[in-house]
């Protein structure tokens, strides 16, 4: 992997906190600035993806069939609809990876290993992933850099 590349995992066991959120904005926004970014949606529930645009028809080469070895990140990635922005889309198949991949060798850096060969091409991958600790988690996690945890705020009043 390059020297500048950055692979950021936006992670937490809890949903709700703002994963997705977090992932779609940081992502265009670092597009906006004028940089090479790789959306990874990681998430069974696939709604990074359809806050990018990509309709569910669309998703045949998906972040499941990276991660099984069925396509290459380079078949699975997909422009989106904001300039600068690529990403590779999940489906609710992807949930089904998490038991398919315990009997694999290097199951915890199947993605890492996926992405090796694009990732010259970014400045930046950021992995959306999904609400638990599991082995998609643990994936995402082996191919960051670093990781970003959103946490709910909770204010309490005297």
């Amino acid at each position: 992997m390059t020297s500048s590349l950055r692979i950021i995992a936006i992670a937490n066991q809890k949903g709700g906190v703002g994963k997705t959120t977090t992932s779609v904005n940081l992502a265009t926004a670092l597009a906006a600035c004028g940089r090479r970014v790789l959306l990874v949606d990681f998430d069974p529930q696939g709604n990074a993806s359809t806050g990018l645009g990509v309709d569910e028809d669309d998703r045949a080469a998906n972040s499941y069939r990276l991660v099984t070895g069925e396509v290459t990140a380079k078949a699975a990635i997909q422009e989106s609809n904001v300039a600068g922005l690529d990403i590779i889309a999940a489906v609710v198949d992807l949930s089904a990876a998490e038991i398919e991949l315990t009997t694999i060798d290097r199951r915890e850096f199947r993605l890492a290993d996926a992405l090796e060969p694009i990732a010259a091409g970014y400045d930046y991958i950021i992995i959306d992933c999904p609400p638990s600790l599991g082995l998609l988690t643990v994936n995402a996690l082996c191919a960051a850099h670093s990781v970003l945890v959103p946490l709910a705020m909770r204010i309490l009043c005297a």
